[in-house]
């Protein structure tokens, strides 16, 4: 049986607040608009309630949880309640930068993988940069292979 105990985080980066702000505000709307339909017996409440709901709930969920959470042995993008991924340092080479606002991991076997920072903070994408590039050259450093 597996210990899922997991350690600390150890840093964390946060989210955009006005993208996250807009989101909500947009969910929000769309949430009035279903009700002031609905309220005036029109069918097209229900259909602009889905997208609303969907939206409203993402933007809590935003809300409460951090983009990206760096721990000793890896990190953990998650971008929304959908897409939650983890990366081990011991599987990457190394990082490079886009100017696009994205970082590029490139794994041991020089397969890259593109993560985009859209709904990062604008001061907090330099230094997860930096704080992850130098994880991965630790990690490098350290290994045997």
């Amino acid at each position: 049986m597996r210990n899922d105990e997991k350690e600390e985080p150890k840093e964390y980066f946060e989210r955009n607040i006005l993208f996250v702000t807009v989101f909500i505000a947009t969910g929000l709307f769309l949430d009035w608009l279903s009700i002031h339909l609905l309220m005036n017996v029109n069918p097209w409440g229900t259909l602009s309630a889905v997208p609303g709901l969907v939206i409203t709930l993402q933007g809590l969920w935003l809300l409460v949880n951090p983009y990206a959470i760096l721990y000793d042995d890896r990190f953990e993008i998650k971008r929304n309640f959908i897409y939650n991924k983890e990366f081990y340092y011991l599987d990457t080479k190394r990082l490079e930068n886009r100017k696009t606002g994205s970082v590029v991991v490139v794994y041991n076997d020089e397969e890259k993988e593109i993560l985009p920072l859209l709904g990062m903070r604008e001061s907090h994408k330099d230094k997860f940069h930096l704080t992850l590039s130098e994880k991965i050259a630790a990690s490098v450093s350290k290994r045997a292979f």
